[in-house]
């Protein structure tokens, strides 16, 4: 039969059939091309019949095409293979070939060839090479060592810094299971934070400093174990990663080497605990010193404070607000420093002179503090424990809203340890008697809340000068 008869049938059936066809002789000029194929191909057929196959091929596939076309086509087998091709309009078209020989008398005349086209799903693999690529540089380029699992604990990414941190290369770990990436840090294969995001009823949290839940992201602190020779303090973030119908899929934990700041911050703590026990013994140091020169008041700077701090409890202050009280109270008075001896001394009833010196040792003690940067008003405190609701008061006769609340307390407080202490020219009061002495200037000289709460503490047998009860 006549050659051409023969790839004319064939042409005429392909023609009908739904798909991608052309036929080429065994020089590789088209004798064939179906109309979808040259539509997708954007040429005429008028056009197309004057190319040879090698003509829709991309450059780099001509020579190979052209090898196939010599060594391949007579031997009259069917051939399957993936190209691009390359559109009229320059676009790259890329498809898989299926080649079947048409023979005559046993001799390849032609070659009739299948198209799929597969540009899609390659653009699709192209793009997500290209993703994974960029996520893998992404990843490596992290200033933190990062690692990456997938939903079964395998190994999809160990960037630089983990290397330099752990000494372990990334080919030692990529593509391990089996908790793996546990062995630089603890030397067993154990959970670490990242596994808790993959399984959330994973508990193992004494293993850590402390394990933070922020939505679906996991802090944590950890001591290693000898990490390249030297136990380090990990500060870790765990995340999971999820694909686009919202399932996890795998997470990722980056690690932060925080042992110099961490050690930084212990050093701190104890220079700071340091300066507080020097803070409190200069503090005692100057209530000893007042006392010294005044014999008749000893112990009055620690039981005033005592009572004062006692009082605002029970008023429900909190213990950081009551602690300039504290101090307040141990070094109310000072001032008497300025004050002469002989006056501090005095057995018998004071002159107007000498009760004026004694007028002025808040004012003395307020000058004495205001240079001390304490984080609480305490110089204003002292300069004002002598002051009075209805402006009776010293040094600057203030009135109630005038005064502070914490002064409010240690006027009380003042006023109840040294009515209740003896003095040489004159008798101690019972406890029952001061409290009938505030009450009754409560209002007047004293805040009520603060008396409320002073006779409280001493009727309900809560507070004791010899110690509480």
């Amino acid at each position: 039969m006549d050659p051409t008869l023969i790839i004319n049938k064939m042409a005429a059936v392909l023609e009908m059939t739904n798909g991608l066809f052309l036929i080429y002789d065994t020089e590789g000029t088209l004798l064939f091309v179906n109309k979808r194929l040259a539509d997708l191909l954007s040429y005429d057929h008028d056009m197309l019949y004057r190319m040879n196959v090698t003509d829709l091929v991309i450059n780099r596939h001509k020579r190979r095409i052209r090898e196939v076309l010599r060594s391949k086509l007579p031997l009259g087998e069917e051939r399957v293979s993936e190209m691009p091709l390359r559109g009229r309009d320059g676009r790259e078209l890329y498809v898989i070939t299926r080649t079947a020989p048409l023979l005559d008398q046993q001799q390849v005349v032609a070659e009739v060839v299948t198209f799929e086209d597969i540009t899609e799903t390659k653009q699709s693999a192209d793009e997500l090479r290209e993703s994974q690529r960029f996520t893998a540089d992404i990843i490596e380029s992290l200033p933190d060592p990062t690692l990456v699992i997938d939903r079964q604990g395998r190994v999809l990414y160990w960037n630089r810094e983990m290397v330099q941190i752990t000494g372990f290369p990334s080919s030692s770990m990529v593509g391990k299971g089996n908790y793996e990436y546990a062995l630089p840090f603890y030397n067993v294969r154990r959970p670490i934070l990242i596994d808790m995001i993959i399984d959330e009823n994973l508990r193992f949290t004494n293993e850590y400093v402390y394990v933070k839940r922020e939505g679906n992201v996991l802090y944590t602190e950890t001591k290693t174990g000898q990490l390249q020779g030297k136990q380090r303090i990990l500060w870790g973030r765990a995340a999971p990663l999820f694909n686009t119908s919202g399932d996890i899929v795998g997470a990722i934990e980056s690690v932060r080497d925080i042992t110099s700041r961490t050690e930084f911050e212990a050093d701190l703590v104890k220079s700071h605990a340091k300066l507080e026990a020097i803070f409190e013994g200069t503090v005692k140091a100057l209530a000893v010193m007042t006392e010294k020169r005044d014999q008749y008041t000893a112990g009055h700077q620690q039981r005033v404070p005592s009572l004062a701090c006692a009082v605002a409890r029970e008023m429900g202050l909190t213990e950081e607000e009551i602690e300039p009280l504290h101090i307040a109270g141990t070094i109310h008075d000072i001032g008497k420093l300025y004050v002469p001896v002989d006056i501090l001394n005095q057995t018998g009833p004071l002159t107007d002179i000498e009760y004026l010196f004694i007028k002025t040792h808040p004012a003395a003690g307020y000058d004495i503090l205001k240079i001390i940067p304490f984080e609480a008003p305490i110089a204003e405190i002292v300069l004002q424990h002598h002051e009075r609701l209805d402006g009776s008061g010293y040094p600057r006769g203030l009135e109630g809203k005038d005064i502070l609340g914490l002064a409010k307390v240690l006027a009380v407080a003042d006023v109840v340890e040294a009515m209740v202490s003896h003095r040489p020219y004159r008798p101690a009061m019972t406890v029952d008697q001061a409290m009938e002495e505030i009450q009754g200037n409560a209002g007047r000289l004293y805040d009520p809340l603060v008396v409320e709460a002073c006779v409280r503490i001493f009727r309900n047998n809560s507070f004791s000068f010899n110690g509480k009860v």
